[in-house]
This record gives structure tokens, sequence and C-alpha cells, in this order.
């Protein structure tokens, strides 16, 4: 059975997409899916994508036939400035359609393709391209990643408002690297209030990978 690819971008960059994305793999092997990597774009690259070689690696453990895949398939546009794409790629275009070829390649060998965005859903990649564009360009479902952190209220509202604007199926999730009991007192009680059930990835990866699959 082939799944909608799921989207996993964040509320910023160093939030933990990679983190999360490597935590859905894991889940979704478990279940005995072939999961499929993409990472559309990365920057910051020097002799390999940091992050792509992360998410290829650990795919690879689910989905064999990964194993002739290199990073350069799964990270098809790589640029060396760590900086937004728009910067990133100077003159360069982005190709669009070289991004659909290499998503078709994953996606024929996979039950699942996870997508993973570079920096936050306002992350301009060129002139009238943001990484939100991505969600529909795929057909995914986005998985949005906030932290845990003083401010991480504000943040997330934002994204939700933007990702109901776009009119696309969406979860969210709390990667609580730190601070535990700052966020239960601080920062919980709002979300409760506001959203009933709070999932946060290092404890329900098993439900958030539940209802990205409805």
């Amino acid at each position: 059975m082939h799944y909608s690819p799921i989207f996993i971008t964040a509320t910023n960059t160093d939030v933990g997409k990679t983190y999360t994305s490597l935590k859905l793999i894991e889940e979704l092997g478990r279940r005995g899916l072939k999961v499929g990597v993409l990472k559309p774009i990365e920057t910051g690259v020097v002799d390999e994508p940091l992050d792509g070689a992360k998410l290829l690696r650990a795919a690879q453990k689910t989905n064999p036939a990964l194993m002739s895949f290199t990073c350069k398939d799964i990270v098809p546009i790589q640029f060396e400035l760590p900086a937004s794409p728009f910067v990133a790629k100077g003159k360069e275009n982005i190709d669009l359609k070289a991004l659909h070829v290499s998503f078709e390649k994953i996606a024929k060998i996979s039950d699942i393709v996870l997508i993973e965005g570079a920096g936050g859903l306002m992350v301009p990649v060129d002139e009238k391209l943001y990484m939100y564009n991505f969600i529909k360009e795929f057909g995914a479902t986005a998985l949005l990643v906030t932290h845990g952190n003083l401010g991480c209220i504000n943040d997330t509202l934002l994204n939700l408002r933007l990702l109901d604007s776009l009119h696309v199926k969406y979860e969210w999730c709390v990667n609580l690297k730190e601070n535990e009991e700052h966020f239960k007192e601080v920062t919980l009680p709002f979300y409760e209030k506001k959203f009933g059930e709070v999932l946060i990835v290092q404890k329900e990866m098993e439900k958030i990978v539940n209802k990205l699959l409805v």
C-alpha cells in the first residue's frame, strides 16, 4: 500500500526537522513500510549534505532498494552557502522538474516518502517560490515541528495560521529537547486548552504516525 508523502517542516531552523524525520523513519520501518526520503534543497553543504546523509542511511535500513542511491539522489539541489536557497543559489535557477523527477524515482520503490524542508515554511526558494509551496507541489501532508522553549506559542500559532490559509492537510508536534518541566508549567496549559491533545516527538511518535497515515 502506498501512502501520501509527508512534508516535514518546522517553526524555524534548528528546531528538529531531521531529528523528527529520523524518528518517523524508525516508526514507519517498525510497521514494515519501505520508507523513501527526499530533501529537495540543502544549503551549507561542503563535502556532503549532512542532513540528507542521515536521512538516507536511516531510510536504507527500511528500504533495501535505496542501497544504490546516493546523497545526490535524495538531495538533488545542494548549495555551499549556509543561507536561504534564494540567497545560496546566486544566479542559478531552481529546477522544479528535476525535483519531481527525483521524487518519482524514490516514490516508485517506496511505500511512503518523507520530504524534509529547509528551515521554516516561509524560507524563500526563489523570487516566487517559498518552502511551503513544496507541500502542494508533492501532494503531501505537512508535519509542523515546533520547539518547547519560551516563545513557542507565538511561533506555533503563526505557522498553524499559515497552514490553515494554505488549505492543506497537516499535523503538528513538539520537539521537547529540553526544559520539560518549564514547558509543562508555562506553555502546556495553553496548548491543552486550545488544542486538547499535544503530541511530543520524544514520547508519542506512534500517535503522530497514526494521525499522518489516516
